[in-house]
């Protein structure tokens, strides 16, 4: 059996950058995964002041994912071919800090098992839809169907409004055993 992992950050995006047009300006993008809204023109932000001048290999938020050169380099050993990349430096110009990192955002598939869908509305109650959202705890209930997410070891479900990047059990140790800074994951639990 196939094991999936969510992949998180403790430090988020938030914490580090400062909140401007530069970034709002990919965020819809990113929310969705729609790859035909992004170029792939290297992008400057300005660090947050309050920030402090620690560069994990990974930040995230919402959505966007972040990732250090180290970081793409598992990726790339890995065969990880399915991401959308984007260069993104992080400028802190008082002490003339141009910190490089690399927006990785992975697709959105249609990867849940049917049969285990259960749509919730507003309230907590089962309802019909299309798509899954949160119950009153912010919890999504899934199985991933492992027959759909073919060689994909990283990707978002489409069938699921929320931010979690998912990984393969294989991406998921290699990235473990790189002792990568501010990288965490949780076994998605089946039903």
């Amino acid at each position: 059996m196939t094991k999936f992992y969510k992949m998180t950050a403790d430090t988020n995006l938030e914490d580090t950058v400062k909140v401007g047009d530069e970034i709002m300006s990919i965020v819809a993008a990113c929310q969705a995964s729609e790859f035909q809204f992004l170029n792939r023109k290297p992008l400057t932000v300005s660090i947050a002041e309050d920030s402090g001048l620690t560069f994990p290999d990974f930040l995230y938020n919402d959505s966007i994912p972040l990732i250090s050169p180290a970081f793409k380099r598992i990726l790339d050993s890995m065969g990880v071919d399915n991401l959308f990349y984007k260069s993104i430096y992080l400028d802190y110009k008082p002490l003339g800090r141009h910190e490089p990192y690399i927006l990785a955002l992975p697709p959105r598939i249609r990867a849940v098992r049917q049969e285990y869908m259960r749509l919730m509305d507003e309230d907590g109650d089962e309802c019909e839809g299309k798509e899954l959202i949160k119950d009153e705890y912010g919890m999504t209930h899934y199985k991933i169907n492992a027959s759909a997410v073919g060689n994909y070891r990283i990707f978002k479900l489409a069938d699921v409004w929320d931010t979690d990047i998912i990984v393969t059990q294989d991406l998921m140790e290699a990235i473990s055993n790189a002792h990568l800074s501010n990288v965490f994951f949780a076994e998605i639990e089946e039903d």
